[in-house]
């Protein structure tokens, strides 16, 4: 089993700044990079990745809906936080495997059918109890 390499209360705090702090450009681009553009896209409710690649190439571009934006927010919290403990690699799994904590649904499901901050929460908490080990 792979030691986390990060404290991951700094980790979790870190990344949580970042996702408030960074431009949407960022974010996307990150994301595109670490998990890929199916997992993201996936995960954040779009049916492809192409606006996904349009907020990565266009500064300033943001998500109309506030929901999406949200998601957009949360994933890049949680990938952030579990790829510094980890790896992109576990990152992309902990999104695509079956969560206990969400009725054994993945979290990229749950986060992507969300209409409401109460699916972010539970998404949210899943990811910090798998880095609490």
């Amino acid at each position: 089993m792979p030691q986390v390499a990060v404290d991951f209360v700094k980790a979790w705090e870190e990344a949580h700044k970042a996702s408030v702090t960074e431009p949407v450009r960022e974010k996307a681009t990150y994301l595109l990079r670490t998990v890929g553009p199916r997992i993201a896209a996936a995960a954040i409710g779009l049916s492809d990745a192409r606006q996904l690649k349009r907020w990565a190439a266009e500064d300033g571009r943001e998500p109309r809906e506030h929901h999406v934006a949200a998601r957009l927010d949360a994933l890049y919290w949680i990938v952030r936080a579990v790829a510094d403990c980890y790896s992109a690699g576990v990152a992309a799994r902990f999104l695509r495997s079956a969560n206990p904590q969400l009725d054994d649904e993945a979290p990229l499901v749950v986060l992507a059918s969300g209409e409401d901050q109460e699916a972010i929460r539970r998404v949210l908490v899943s990811a910090r109890a798998f880095l609490e080990g």
